[in-house]
């Protein structure tokens, strides 16, 4: 039996690191595709494992304040979103919180049936992140890195630090 495949949403920044980490302990147990945003030009670099990658509009910058802008970038995102998920062999969708995430993990679940594992990040020791909130419901499993975060996430798994 072939080893399974994992989709990895690398963000930028620290929660690609966070990822990066994770993958480098994962080792080569899974095969692996990532999804990184069409303008991040750091994060494929710094991928060790090979694998497919696909390139997705950001829905969201952190600079974004527009509802406008975000909705308009939001519709071709959600639908490249759509288009690689279809071609994707990954049953399982890992990410750390960058709003890249957010849709990835909704059309993943409810239209292709993928399980979804969100890390809240090493950043966050004692508030919620947006995507946690946002995805601690449906995330199938969801794990913390601090043991502080299990007030705010009664359900999640406590894994310690990836650092």
């Amino acid at each position: 039996m072939g080893k399974k495949t994992i989709l990895i949403v690398l963000g930028a920044g620290g929660h690609t690191k966070q990822l990066l980490k994770l993958v480098k302990s994962l080792g080569d147990h899974y095969n692996y595709e990532y999804v990184i945003g069409s303008k991040d030009k750091i994060s494929e670099n710094k991928i060790e494992f090979e694998g497919r990658i696909f390139r997705i509009i950001n829905p969201r910058k952190m600079s974004d304040k527009n509802i406008f802008k975000i909705i308009l970038k939001f519709i071709p995102s959600t639908l490249q979103t759509i288009y690689f998920l279809s071609k994707s062999k990954s049953k399982t969708i890992l990410m750390v919180g960058p709003a890249l995430c957010l849709h990835v993990a909704v059309i993943g679940k409810y239209l292709f049936n993928k399980k979804i594992i969100f890390l809240e990040s090493w950043s966050r020791v004692y508030n919620k992140s947006w995507a946690g909130k946002a995805l601690y419901g449906i995330a199938d499993l969801f794990f913390v890195q601090w043991l502080q975060q299990l007030n705010n996430y009664p359900k999640a798994i406590y894994a310690g630090r990836l650092g």
